[in-house]
């Protein structure tokens, strides 16, 4: 719902008229298929005036309340270990989904950046990575990436 939602936001800005509730509002209601259709009818019967923004904001809270915020979710996604190095996939690479990833978490420290970046290396890498060529652990996360990239 919320992948739906960005993409007709992004279609909306292209299109003349786009910045309008009542055309926002009608986007959305003829390009819902299914059940999301049929809630969309029920819900907007029973409304004489609505917004694009009560719209989202309804449609999202009976279609995706699992969602969490993207720091929550960025967390989770840590913890599960699931954005690890692909096979054959380049440090720049990983690098690069994996600050995308913890962006949204504000509050993340440099140990913790150090300690999840190390974490989802490729076997090979872990280990080789796990100091820097005085046998210290790394300080610093800039100092970490800059050595996996000679690595």
């Amino acid at each position: 719902t919320r992948a739906y939602l960005r993409d007709v936001r992004k279609y909306l800005l292209l299109v003349r008229g786009g910045d309008r509730d009542a055309v926002k509002c009608l986007f959305v209601g003829n390009t819902l298929e299914g059940m999301a259709k049929t809630w969309y009818d029920q819900w907007t019967t029973a409304r004489e005036n609505f917004t694009y923004d009560e719209l989202t904001a309804a449609l999202l809270a009976r279609f995706a309340p699992e969602v969490q915020p993207r720091d929550v979710e960025a967390r989770h996604t840590l913890a599960l270990g699931t954005y690890r190095m692909r096979p054959n996939e380049t440090i720049p690479s990983y690098q690069s989904r994996f600050e995308a990833l913890v962006t949204p978490i504000a509050d993340l420290s440099e140990g913790d950046h150090i300690f999840w970046f190390q974490r989802g290396l490729s076997e090979s890498l872990a280990g080789e990575c796990a100091t820097d060529l005085m046998g210290r652990k790394f300080q610093s996360y800039g100092d970490l990436v800059q050595f996996a990239r000679g690595a």
